[in-house]
């Protein structure tokens, strides 16, 4: 088997790389640090155009912002929304028809609680529509390539023991763990430790849906 993963330099998407490459598997990472924007189709497509298919993506690449609506610009909305949605499907477009081709495969898309709660202004508007974008991405995949062997999930975590939570001041993160039934900052391990378990056969009935890692912070 052959995991792609996206975002793959750092944080969650390093974790999820160093833990399948522990267990002994064929690990890709595509990364902006590494030369490859994800966002970009031309990088994309001869960036894979050298790798095997792969029969698993984690798609992790990602950006955060900040400001609510009425304090960021064009700019910056294109940008966060490009680097989290738009790289989400120039991934898929390029992957999905070879992974089917070979049989299908798992895909797991990393959205965020944002998406469920509307998000903040410290992580931003544009964010939270771009996580929330992805959601609906991933149940279109589940929907529409399910036929051909492809299941796809979402996670959605809150906050994480990342470079993104380093940047919170003492009070952001308070706020934020005072928000949760369960306030617990997570470890990049354990959302990876998720979303391998999502890739994995264990969970080769679940499609369509989106695991919730947050402490409780949304509660269906």
């Amino acid at each position: 088997m052959t995991l792609l993963v996206t975002g793959g330099a750092n944080g969650i998407g390093a974790a999820v790389r160093e833990r399948a490459a522990a267990r002994g598997e064929r690990v890709i990472s595509l990364d902006l640090e590494d030369g490859v924007d994800a966002s970009d189709p031309a990088s994309v497509k001869a960036f894979l155009d050298t790798m095997p298919v792969p029969d698993r993506v984690a798609h992790i690449a990602g950006v955060v912002g900040r400001g609510g609506v009425d304090e960021i610009d064009l700019d910056e909305w294109n940008r966060v929304i490009r680097l989290n949605l738009t790289s989400a499907y120039v991934v898929m477009h390029e992957v999905l028809p070879k992974m089917a081709a070979a049989g299908g495969g798992s895909i797991v898309l990393m959205s965020s609680l944002n998406a469920r709660d509307g998000g903040t202004t410290m992580s931003g508007a544009a964010y939270a529509a771009a996580k929330a974008g992805v959601l609906g991405l991933m149940r279109h995949i589940a929907v529409q390539w399910g036929a051909q062997g492809i299941r796809a999930n979402a996670i959605a975590p809150g906050p994480v023991r990342t470079r993104v939570h380093d940047r919170l001041t003492p009070e952001q993160r308070d706020g934020i763990l005072a928000k949760m039934a369960y306030p617990r900052v997570a470890e990049p391990e354990e959302i990876a430790d998720m979303i391998l378990f999502l890739l994995s056969d264990v969970c080769a009935a679940v499609t369509g849906t989106t695991f919730d890692v947050n402490g409780g912070s949304h509660l269906n």
